[in-house]
């Protein structure tokens, strides 16, 4: 008998584990810290830094930004209440939802309950993200290999497809007719700045996508749109730079 009592022990060790686990996940979310190991967002850190699966990171990553949302979720996932995989599925179906009763709704299903039958549920009363399946012949698979190597071998398809739509839809804005800035004080940027000091990439952790023009000192402190003053961060470290200024008292 004591390997059923050696089991149960080690169950209860892995459940406390988990938990702690999604605890410190949530820290590292909210103020961005994997940006700190030049890691462009929580999935890729999950999956380089911890050595988890495509699959297992997408599960914690929504656990955990659903931990974010909800205070009352977070509470039922570390008391076991709703599980990993239905707080998976209950953050995606949340998105872009405001309604607070149909939030609250979603989170009361995922309760004890079952995968399939939340599942089945989220289908039958919650609005589907709209998806469409492609298939990409050799010669494409290939086009996006060398993509790939242009922007980071650790890209998937699905982010490839992201970035080159961001860029598509930007594109526009940038073939409009260059006017002078006629206030020196606007917080907008010459675009003969942002031509001089884009490079691509992130300064910090050089991914090449989601990519923001940054202000290195804050206008609001005294920064200009000089070219020394601009920098080139991705979302996440631009976040993580805020964050970080804020927490240590610092202007930048």
């Amino acid at each position: 008998m004591s390997i059923f009592i050696q089991t149960k022990n080690l169950v209860a060790k892995e459940k406390y584990y988990t938990i702690k686990i999604l605890e410190n996940l949530k820290l590292i979310e909210k103020d961005k810290l994997y940006a700190d190991l030049k890691y462009p967002s929580l999935y890729k850190y999950i999956i380089k830094e911890l050595g988890y699966t495509d699959a297992e990171a997408t599960i914690r990553v929504n656990a955990v930004r659903l931990m974010l949302k909800s205070k009352v979720a977070e509470k039922k996932i570390t008391t076991g209440e709703i599980s990993l995989s239905n707080a998976c599925t209950a953050n995606k179906a949340m998105h872009g939802l405001k309604d607070k009763a149909i939030i609250k709704d979603i989170i009361k299903h995922a309760t004890n309950t079952s995968t399939r039958k939340f599942k089945d549920y989220i289908q039958t009363h919650i609005k589907k993200e709209r998806k469409e399946i492609i298939v990409l012949d050799e010669h494409t698979l290939n086009q996006f290999d060398k993509v790939k190597e242009k922007y980071g071998r650790d890209l998937t398809s699905f982010e490839i497809i992201k970035l080159m739509l961001e860029k598509e839809l930007r594109a526009p804005e940038a073939m409009q007719r260059v006017r002078k800035i006629k206030n020196p004080s606007s917080r907008v940027i010459p675009r003969s700045v942002k031509t001089k000091v884009y490079t691509g990439e992130c300064a910090h952790c050089k991914v090449k996508h989601n990519l923001e023009y940054d202000h290195k000192t804050k206008r609001s402190h005294g920064g200009t749109n000089h070219s020394s003053n601009i920098q080139i961060l991705c979302r996440s470290c631009n976040q993580r730079k805020e964050i970080r200024a804020r927490q240590l008292g610092i202007f930048i």
